[in-house]
């Protein structure tokens, strides 16, 4: 909570800020690298990382 509280609170007002312009079309929302690096999934140059790769919940206490 600590961390997450503050950032949803930041892009909740990036999205208020940016309805109030009808000129924005589209908000893109970047992340840290560790929302998805926690997994159990082969990382390599070639791989390309989206959605599917959002850390495991269950990796992230193993490694604890």
């Amino acid at each position: 909570a600590e961390l997450i509280d503050p950032a949803v609170k930041g892009t909740l007002n990036v999205f208020a800020s940016c309805a109030k312009f009808s000129s924005i079309k589209r908000v893109v929302v970047t992340s840290s690298m560790a929302a998805v690096a926690y997994n159990r999934l082969t990382r390599a140059p070639d791989v390309v990382v989206d959605e599917t790769w959002f850390s495991d919940a269950d990796a992230c206490r193993e490694a604890k």
